[in-house]
């Protein structure tokens, strides 16, 4: 029997998969190469659809895993000839197990010097905006500013929302010159897609008639749990029996979240499944729902936003998330955050406005323009012209 597997699936042996894929490269191709990414999410798919179209530029993507993997594989393809493309993603690991602000400031320098070898092995760095800061950060300062030096390091900064440089300015700030703007991807064909609302609903329990607000993900503060509960009780009282809110993903341990999940799990009208969401299940969630809640503390991109989206949801935000500039009114109600009464009143009329037809076909048609064909064509198509022009500004 032959043995195989997969390319880039085992950490340990990334450096080998380099070697693997530069043997498996178009050398007839002008130009072309790699490209190696970190930190790996396995949860969501949305790497894989984002790169889904990378081969037509030329470029291999493949997991590294981490820093000190990605330089032996610097090194490796070093004096090939061909294009070596570092890409980061999330940030929040450099200093997740810092003991004490001293340590937290070693990590980032080490992290950065890191950084710095790799572009001395001339790899080519670019880094997506995921968030503003990690949603439970404990130095925000100092990851304000490991931020800033992962913008001077990399030679184009990838963004999701044209809002982007606004929402990040006070933290920190992004020159216009190394923006590569590429929105982020729906979820077309990444999750089954069968099952009818009536079918959902009965699994749940859940009443044909009632409105249904979906909270979908990791259950964290950051997310605006208290407020989003504390707006559902006040929109009950309105109007009793009419809404539910359901909540599906796996909670956090911090106390907030705690409260929360108590609050739920003896409330009349709300349904919680609070664990780590199979992909064969989350149809269940989003085919239940009427709208799609996003009560984020400091929202700037969302993936379960996209998500809602592919499923037809409408959905509701703050206004000062970076999403803003890509939702329309017609299947999207935007409020504001800093007010005591604005996520009590976006509810209260996205219940009344978004649980038409017409909604839905509003948030269909939005998904339509960021499917992961057209976003990874586009992806794939920015960083191929990046590349060419030899880091001249865009």
């Amino acid at each position: 029997m032959l043995i195989t597997r997969r390319l880039g699936q085992q950490p340990e042996l990334a450096a080998d998969d380099a070697l693997r894929a530069l043997a498996d490269h178009d050398w007839t191709r002008d130009r072309g190469g790699l490209l190696a990414y970190y930190p790996v999410s396995r949860g969501n798919p949305f790497q894989e659809l984002l790169y889904s179209r990378l081969r037509t530029a030329g470029l291999t993507p493949l997991p590294t895993y981490d820093t000190a993997t990605t330089r032996d594989v610097a090194a490796a393809v070093a004096g090939s000839g061909l294009d070596l493309v570092v890409h980061l993603h999330w940030l929040n690991f450099v200093l997740a197990k810092a003991k004490d602000e001293t340590h937290a400031r070693e990590l980032a320098k080490g992290f950065l010097d890191g950084l710095g070898e790799l572009k001395e092995l001339g790899v080519r760095l670019v880094w997506t905006v995921h968030n503003v800061l990690p949603h439970e950060t404990r130095y925000p300062e100092l990851d304000a500013e490991l931020r800033q030096g992962v913008v001077t390091a990399a030679e184009r900064v990838h963004v999701m929302s044209p809002r982007t440089r606004e929402v990040v300015a006070p933290f920190f700030d992004i020159p216009e010159e190394k923006l590569l703007s590429v929105p982020h991807p729906a979820y077309h064909d990444a999750y089954p897609s069968w099952m009818t609302r009536e079918q959902a609903r009965a699994e749940l329990g859940i009443a044909a008639g009632a409105t249904v607000f979906l909270l979908l993900g990791r259950v964290q503060p950051y997310k605006g749990l208290t407020e989003l509960l504390d707006s559902f009780d006040r929109l009950g009282a309105r109007e009793p029996g009419r809404h539910a809110l359901l909540v599906a993903g796996p909670p956090g341990r911090d106390p907030e979240t705690q409260a929360f999940q108590d609050r739920l799990l003896t409330h009349p009208t709300a349904y919680a499944a609070l664990r780590k969401i199979p992909d064969e299940e989350m149809q269940v969630y989003l085919r239940a729902a009427d709208v799609a809640v996003f009560p984020y503390r400091r929202p700037l991109n969302s993936g379960a936003l996209a998500l809602a989206l592919t499923f037809g949801l409408p959905v509701v935000v703050r206004d000062d998330t970076g999403a803003t500039a890509h939702l329309a009114s017609s299947y999207a109600v935007h409020y504001d955050g800093t007010g005591p009464d604005g996520l009590l009143d976006a509810l209260d009329l996205a219940s009344r406005r978004l649980t038409s037809p017409q909604a839905r076909a509003g948030a269909v048609q939005a998904a339509a323009r960021i499917t992961p064909a057209r976003v990874g064509g586009a992806f794939a198509a920015a960083v191929r012209a990046w590349l060419d022009s030899g880091g001249s500004t865009p």
